[in-house]
């Protein structure tokens, strides 16, 4: 193998031990980054607060202007790949609103779930790669 991988998260008891780390795939590796540009905001990552994407700007309570603001969700998370995922091109990424209805206590509660599909191509190898993730906003919550 050419690179080796990490598999997330980290057991960093095993580094301050100098114990080997599980290791992962190229795809899986991938992915692992492209949940890591999903999730974060940008300015979370303190060594490059250009890491990340708007959508957690944006206020999903308001659906009046829901199409510009998937807009510059997946404009936002394209740029955020082309910059700092190189191992992957032609990039296609599209994302899905979902209203279900989430039973809590005893009164349903309607939330709203967004679900991304992410299609490129590993430039190394030539081979199609597809990341499927998705979760719960207002509140945040993953499954």
């Amino acid at each position: 193998m050419l690179h080796q991988y990490y598999k997330l998260p980290l057991e960093l008891e095993k580094i301050v031990s100098k114990k080997e780390l599980k290791k992962c795939s190229l795809k899986e590796s991938i992915a692992h980054h492209l949940h890591l540009m999903l999730t974060t905001a940008f300015g979370e990552l303190l060594s490059d607060e250009q890491f990340g994407n708007k959508l957690w700007e944006e206020d999903f309570d308001n659906v009046s202007y829901r199409n510009r603001q998937k807009e510059k969700i997946l404009l936002s998370l394209g740029k955020t790949i082309s910059r700092f995922e190189r191992r992957i091109e032609k990039v296609k990424i599209e994302m899905n609103v979902h209203q279900e209805e989430n039973p809590s206590g005893g009164d349903p509660r309607m939330k709203r779930r967004l679900e991304f599909a992410i299609t490129a191509v590993i430039a190394a190898t030539n081979e199609p790669i597809t990341y499927r993730d998705g979760f719960f906003i207002s509140p945040l919550a993953y499954n």
